[in-house]
């Protein structure tokens, strides 16, 4: 979970500690928790009160190196569905998604536009048999108090070859949770080739860059 301090000051006293109590999560059971109490107010208060534009951008950037919106995409840490309906306006048309929050997802499931929605810890072996994907995304669940860079094994293990990946990482965790070491080891194992590295601002009032920006393809 990731947020600006300056946009955060003006939500409401009950959105705010909703975020002060994503800002310490320290365990699956108290992501759990605070996704059950959040889910059916989390898409506004991250658009309306936040101005969340990441999952827009990363649609966006997963598109332009997938040209075959046929093909499946997974939705890593899907949510409420934010990511995904970015993806279902641009044209993608089989897309799953996976998080840890049965009541995140009922939103999306209310939503719609997946063809499945799976419920499973990314801190785990995930429940996907290997190369079943052509595509992924992953946006605002590489941040604090969520899972480390070891991930990015299981994401890499599902995708099939040449598939993109389109993710967000929460700058102040980029090195500390192991993500620029992790990214730069599989690359070196061959396991994917990197494509983009940008740091950019996860919300349209961001005074400055607090998101790194990825793109990579499993090899």
């Amino acid at each position: 979970m990731s947020h600006p301090s300056t946009a955060s000051d003006a939500l409401p006293h009950k959105e705010q500690e909703l975020l002060r109590r994503a800002y310490g999560l320290s365990s699956d059971a108290e992501s759990q928790a605070l996704y059950r109490d959040w889910a059916k107010t989390y898409d506004k208060t991250m658009l309306e009160g936040l101005h969340y534009q990441s999952p827009r951008l990363v649609a966006a950037r997963l598109a332009d190196l997938m040209p075959e919106r046929g093909h499946a995409v997974l939705d890593i840490g899907c949510g409420t569905g934010l990511a995904g309906r970015e993806l279902a306006a641009l044209g993608f048309t089989v897309i799953d998604g996976i998080d840890i929050s049965p009541e995140m997802m009922a939103v999306a499931r209310e939503q719609g536009g997946y063809r499945d929605l799976i419920c499973a810890d990314l801190n785990a072996r995930l429940p996907i048999a290997d190369g079943t994907y052509q595509g992924a995304i992953c946006c605002g669940t590489f941040t604090s108090g969520h899972v480390r860079a070891h991930c990015l094994d299981e994401i890499v293990r599902v995708l099939a070859a040449d598939s993109p990946f389109a993710f967000t990482v929460k700058l102040e965790v980029w090195e500390s949770f192991g993500f620029k070491d992790k990214l730069a080891q599989l690359e070196i194992a061959g396991a994917i080739a990197i494509v983009a590295l940008d740091a950019g601002c996860l919300y349209a009032d961001s005074p400055e860059a607090d998101g790194m920006f990825c793109s990579v393809q499993r090899m």
